[in-house]
C-alpha cells in the first residue's frame, strides 16, 4: 500500500509474518514458480512477503538447507537468485548481521529488476515488499555502522536502488491499463521514506514533478483512470509526505490540503498514521484559527497540543511561550517547531483584539500605550517601538485593518471587522 505496509499506514512497525507467507524455503521456490508461470503478481508479492515475524522459516534457514540446490531446482534466472538472496537476507537479519542483510536484500532488488525491465507489467504487485525490505535492511545497516563508528551510506545506495525501480515504472510506454505506472507511487512513497530519513528532501522534487508529468496517471485524489487507480493506502501516504513538503516550502495552503486528505481518508483503525499526520495538520489550522478540540487531540494521544491552542485562542503569551518551551525538542524532532512558532502572530492578534474590545464606545482610535499597559499586566515588558512593529507586522498579513499612527500613538482601525476573522483570510496569508 501506499504506506510502507499494505494497509494505510503511513509509517508502519514492522509487521508479523504475513498471513499466507511461506513457512519453508521449497514452499517460497514453489509459490514464485506458480506466481511467475500464470504471471500472478498478487502471488509474487505474498511469496516475497518474507519478514522477521516468520519464525518457521527462520528456524529453517538455520539449519542451513541447501538454498542454492532448492532455489535452482524450481526456479528459471533470475528468479532462483532473487528468492535465494531473500533467504539470505532474512537469514541474516535474523541474525542481526545487518550489514550483511543489506547486501543480500540489495542483490535480490537487483534480480527483480532485471526480470521486471523484461516483463510486462503482472511483477508490479512485489514492488512493495522489495521496496519495504530494502528501505529496512539500509536502515539497520546504517544504524550498524554509525555504532561502529562508520559512515552512514546503505540509504543512500538503496535510494538508487529504487529510483531504478521507479525508472522503469514511468517510463514504461505500454498502454495505462497494463502499465507499470501504478506501481510507481509504491516507490514514490518509499523513497520519500528514505529521503526524510538521510534529510535529503531536495531529491523529492524529481519524484513529485514527475507525478505532475503529462505521463503520469492522473489518479492522485482517489479516481479510477482506464479502469485503473492506485491503492487508497498509497495515496494516502503520497498526500502524508507531499503536504510535509509544502510546510517546508512555506506553501501552507498546500499543506493544508495535502494533510486534510491524508487523515479524512486515512482508516480509523490506524490511529498511529492519524496521528502523524495531526502532528503537522493541527499546527497548520492553527494558524488559521482553526482550533482542534480537546477530544480529537486526546484520543489520538496529541495532549500537549491542548494547552498551546488554549494559549493561541485565548491570546495568552505568557501561556504560548511556556508551552512552547517546554515542547521546543518534541516540536523541533518532529520537524514543526518553526510553524509552532508563527502561530505567536496569532497570539499578538487575539491579545490585542481583547484589549480593542476594552475602548470605550467601540473607538477606531486605539491607544498604543494600553496596549504596553496590558501587555505588563501580564508580565511583558515591550516598548511602544516594538509593539508598533509586531502591530505593522499584523496588518501587513491582514490580521487588522488599519493604520498606525505614530505621531499621536494610535492605531487606527477600521470601522468594519477591524481584527477579521482568520478563516476569511486564506492559509498563505495567514502564516
Amino acid at each position: 500500500g501506499a504506506s510502507p505496509a499494505p494497509s494505510a499506514s503511513v509509517c508502519p512497525t514492522r509487521p508479523m509474518s504475513a498471513p499466507g507467507a511461506p513457512s519453508t524455503a521449497q514452499q517460497a521456490a514453489q509459490t514464485i514458480s506458480q506466481a511467475v508461470s500464470r504471471q500472478d503478481g498478487a502471488g509474487l508479492a505474498a511469496a516475497l512477503r518474507l519478514d522477521l515475524g516468520n519464525t518457521a522459516l527462520i528456524a529453517q534457514l538455520n539449519s542451513s538447507p541447501p538454498l542454492e540446490q532448492i532455489c535452482g531446482r524450481a526456479l528459471v534466472e533470475p528468479w532462483d537468485e532473487l528468492l535465494l538472496e531473500q533467504l539470505h537476507y532474512i537469514k541474516a537479519a535474523a541474525a542481526g548481521e545487518h550489514e550483511a542483510a543489506y547486501s543480500h536484500c540489495e542483490r535480490a532488488a537487483a534480480c527483480f529488476q532485471a526480470a521486471f525491465e523484461k516483463e510486462s507489467d503482472w511483477p508490479v504487485p512485489a514492488l512493495h515488499s522489495l521496496c519495504l525490505n530494502l528501505r529496512r535492511a539500509a536502515a539497520a545497516a546504517d544504524a550498524a555502522l554509525v555504532a561502529k563508528g562508520e559512515r552512514a551510506a546503505r540509504q543512500q545506495e538503496a535510494a538508487r536502488t529504487m529510483q531504478k525501480f521507479f525508472q522503469v515504472c514511468v517510463t514504461d510506454r505500454a498502454p495505462l491499463p497494463v502499465s507499470k505506472k501504478w506501481g510507481a507511487l509504491v516507490v514514490i512513497n518509499a523513497l520519500f521514506h528514505v529521503y526524510f530519513a538521510i534529510n535529503n528532501l531536495r531529491l523529492c522534487q524529481n519524484l513529485i514533478r514527475a507525478v505532475e508529468g503529462p505521463a503520469f496517471p492522473k489518479a492522485l485524489d482517489g479516481q479510477t483512470v482506464e479502469g485503473r487507480h492506485f491503492a487508497k493506502a498509497e495515496v494516502v501516504t503520497y498526500k502524508y509526505f507531499t503536504g510535509r513538503l509544502a510546510l517546508l516550502n512555506s506553501d501552507f495552503g498546500a499543506a493544508e490540503r495535502q494533510l486534510s486528505w491524508a487523515f479524512e481518508r486515512c482508516p480509523r483503525a490506524a490511529t498511529g498514521n492519524k496521528r502523524l499526520v495531526l502532528r503537522y495538520l493541527v499546527p497548520v489550522r492553527l494558524a488559521l484559527g482553526v482550533f482542534a478540540s480537546e477530544a480529537l487531540l486526546r484520543k489520538y494521544g496529541l495532549d500537549y497540543f491542548v494547552p498551546l491552542c488554549r494559549a493561541v485562542h485565548r491570546g495568552d503569551l505568557n501561556a504560548f511561550e511556556e508551552q512552547l518551551a517546554t515542547h521546543q525538542q518534541r516540536f523541533i524532532r518532529h520537524g514543526s517547531y518553526l510553524l509552532v512558532e508563527r502561530s505567536k502572530l496569532i497570539v499578538y492578534r487575539n491579545f490585542f483584539r481583547r484589549v480593542a474590545l476594552l475602548h470605550p464606545d467601540k473607538s477606531t482610535k486605539l491607544d498604543i500605550k494600553r496596549f504596553q499597559a496590558c501587555l505588563k499586566a501580564t508580565n511583558t515588558e515591550m516598548e511602544v517601538d516594538e509593539i508598533e512593529c509586531i502591530l505593522a507586522n499584523l496588518i501587513y498579513c491582514g490580521y487588522i485593518k488599519g493604520y498606525i499612527s505614530h505621531a499621536h500613538g494610535k492605531l487606527v482601525v477600521s470601522k468594519g471587522a477591524p481584527f477579521p476573522p482568520l478563516r476569511e483570510l486564506g492559509l498563505t496569508s495567514a502564516v
